[in-house]
C-alpha cells in the first residue's frame, strides 16, 4: 500500500520550521507552536510519523527525515545518545578514536542503569548498563564518549562488545598517548581479581610478543591481584594452556588473541 505523503496546512507549517533540524522533541515543538494545544501537537507529530516525515526514536523524541519514509541518519552516535543517555562505548568508541578499521552498524552506549536495544534504519543501538562503572567520559567531536583509557577498561571488562581480544590488542598496539595511570585507576576502583588476571595476561602477551609499550607498573599491579585460577573466556570450556604466573587458563590461544599480527 502506498504511503500517504499529503500534508495538511498545519503539518506543512510544522515541517517548514523543523526541516533543517536533526532531532526534535515534543517540548521543542510546543515552544515553537504555542498556539497549538498539547493534544494537537501530539496528533500532528503522530500523523507526520505515520506519513514518514518523522521517525519516532522514543516517547517525545523524533528524527526529522529529509525524504519521507527514509530515516535521515546524519550522526548515528548523536541519535544513540538521544535514545539512551550515557556515553558512546566499546567498539563504537574505538571507531571514534580511529582504532577500528570498519564502520560498525551496532552502536554501543554505556548507561548507569538501563540496558536496551533500538533499531533506526540500518543501525542497531545497544545500551549496556554498567552501574557505577558508567564513568570516565569526555566530549569528543561533540559526542560524549568514554576516554581512551576508559574505552580500553570497558573493552577488557566486556570483550564481547568490541569484537573480542583480537580487536582489543590491535587497538591497544595502534593507540597513541594512552593514559596508563587513568587506565590502572579503573582497575583499582572497579575490577575483580579475575578481570585483573585476564587483562594482565593479555597485556603481557602483547608486550612480550610484539614489543608493545606496556608499563611494568601496570603489569605489577595486575600480578598483585592474582588469587585463584580463572579462565580467559569464562563461557568456554577449560581446555587450553595453563599460565601459572597469572593462574589463568588460556582457552582461546595467543594465535587468536594476536591473530591480526600473525596473519
Amino acid at each position: 500500500m502506498q504511503k500517504n505523503y499529503y500534508l495538511t496546512k498545519t503539518e506543512q507549517g510544522m515541517m517548514r520550521v523543523i526541516q533543517g533540524a536533526d532531532i526534535v522533541s515534543v517540548d521543542e515543538i510546543r515552544e515553537l507552536f504555542p498556539s497549538l494545544s498539547p493534544e494537537m501537537v501530539r496528533k500532528v507529530l503522530s500523523s507526520l510519523s505515520k506519513k514518514g516525515y518523522l521517525t519516532r526514536l522514543k516517547k517525545g523524541l523524533y528524527l526529522v527525515n529529509e525524504h519521507p519514509g527514509t530515516p535521515s541518519i546524519k550522526n548515528p552516535y548523536r541519535i544513540a545518545l538521544a535514545i539512551f543517555p550515557g556515553y558512546i562505548a566499546f567498539s563504537s568508541a574505538l571507531r571514534l578514536y580511529g582504532l577500528l578499521d570498519y564502520e560498525p552498524f551496532t552502536i554501543f552506549v554505556a548507561t548507569p542503569r538501563k540496558s536496551g536495544k533500538s533499531t533506526i534504519g540500518e543501525y542497531t543501538i545497544k545500551a549496556v548498563a554498567l552501574g557505577e562503572k558508567a564513568t570516565g567520559m569526555t566530549l569528543k567531536d561533540g559526542i560524549y564518549t568514554s576516554t581512551l583509557a576508559k574505552t580500553f577498561f570497558d573493552c577488557f571488562y566486556k570483550p564481547v562488545h568490541c569484537g573480542g581480544y583480537s580487536e582489543i590488542t590491535k587497538a591497544l598496539y595502534e593507540a597513541e598517548k594512552l593514559d596508563w595511570d587513568e587506565f590502572l585507576g579503573y582497575f583499582e576502583r572497579f575490577a575483580t581479581d579475575s578481570l585483573c588476571q585476564r587483562t594482565g595476561y593479555v597485556l603481557e602477551l602483547l608486550k612480550d610478543e610484539l614489543g608493545a609499550d606496556v608499563p611494568e607498573r601496570v603489569l605489577n599491579y595486575l600480578r598483585g591481584r592474582v588469587r585463584s585460577w580463572t579462565k580467559l573466556i569464562p563461557t568456554l570450556p577449560s581446555r587450553g594452556v595453563s599460565i601459572r604466573e597469572w593462574k589463568l587458563i588460556d582457552n582461546l590461544g595467543k594465535e587468536k588473541i594476536l591473530g591480526w599480527a600473525y596473519g
